[in-house]
């Protein structure tokens, strides 16, 4: 064997073991997003959704569906998020808690240059109003 067909052997399983590892890492990197080590802006930043949907086509084309139920899960929890929902059981205080963070976070993107992202300042300001306006009898 020369060295140029060891190279080629050896980056064809570099590529299949970088694969593998790329799988086996997205249980753990969804476990740190669960626990709140990793955001969500972070992960789409460095996993494209679709490189993701082409991983999990090719998981189910050779049936390896264990792996495909991680790469779902990922998919929906980052890329296809759940709207906030205002009908489970909130304390007073735990609304006027989150009014302040509301409020704190939009005024504090609204200061930075250019006027902060809109796109989130728009999604907060919503979601400000939808627990302005819950009720205990809700």
């Amino acid at each position: 064997m020369n060295p140029e067909e060891f190279y080629n052997l050896n980056k064809l399983n570099n590529q299949q073991y970088m694969k593998e590892i790329r799988i086996r890492s997205l249980s753990w990197m969804l476990d740190c997003y669960e626990r709140g080590t990793i955001r969500r802006n972070t992960i789409k930043g460095l996993i494209p959704e679709a490189s993701l949907v082409s991983l999990l086509q090719e998981m189910e084309e050779i049936e390896r569906y264990e792996d495909c139920a991680i790469i779902k899960q990922v998919i929906d929890k980052i890329y296809y998020t759940v709207e906030f929902n205002t009908k489970e059981p909130m304390s007073k205080e735990k609304q006027q808690e989150i009014i302040k963070n509301l409020t704190s976070t939009i005024k504090s993107e609204e200061e930075k240059d250019g006027g902060g992202n809109k796109e989130l300042i728009l999604n907060l300001t919503k979601k400000l109003e939808q627990i302005k306006n819950w009720k205990e009898d809700e």
